[in-house]
């Protein structure tokens, strides 16, 4: 199962944070806090499965080499996986990079201030492709195709965005339509 999924750039910040597994928000914020210090002192020629934190292994009943943390190094953000041992770890790193690409697919060459102005194509993407901390789809083409299907009725609005980039396909304008109707005061 995966427990949690952790999008940060290189300070810290936290980018996408998702939970599958309950845990106190104080808590989810140390973890991102220990994950973020374990990862970043790591070189691109080191292995990307690390084991499990300290606050996991305090939250947790299970042993420490039950629990995984698997992430990837984009540029300026770690994608990061946080898994039990019923998870393939190269499976993972492959689904990291099925999310990379669908995310690819959705902006023109994806950058970090992307993920900061379109987060709801983010959470979409995401959500297609993992439900209740289970992989529910790998295919990319399926992926973005359900994105783009998504608020099919009202694809005409395109959200004008102060990001550096708009989204190319009608996917990432499904999801702007689609959350632009509780606007922010």
């Amino acid at each position: 199962m995966i427990h949690s999924v952790l999008i940060f750039n290189n300070d810290g910040q936290p980018r996408l944070t998702k939970f599958y597994a309950p845990l106190p928000v104080n808590h989810q914020q140390l973890l991102l806090k220990q994950v973020h210090q374990l990862v970043i002192q790591r070189n691109d020629s080191q292995s990307s499965f690390l084991t499990i934190p300290p606050l996991l292994q305090q939250n947790y009943s299970l042993d420490s080499q039950s629990i995984r943390v698997i992430y990837r190094h984009f540029a300026t953000l770690y994608f990061v996986f946080i898994v039990d041992q019923t998870e393939s770890e190269l499976g993972i790193l492959d689904l990291i990079q099925v999310f990379v690409q669908v995310l690819n697919r959705c902006f023109k060459d994806v950058c970090e201030y992307d993920l900061v102005f379109h987060w709801e194509v983010l959470q979409i993407a995401l959500e297609e492709m993992i439900q209740g901390g289970m992989v529910i789809e790998t295919n990319i083409n399926r992926i973005v195709a359900a994105i783009d299907d998504m608020n099919t009725g009202d694809l005409s609005f395109r959200r004008d965005s102060p990001g550096p980039s708009t989204p190319t396909s009608s996917a990432a304008a499904a999801a702007a339509s689609f959350f632009s109707r509780w606007p922010i005061t």
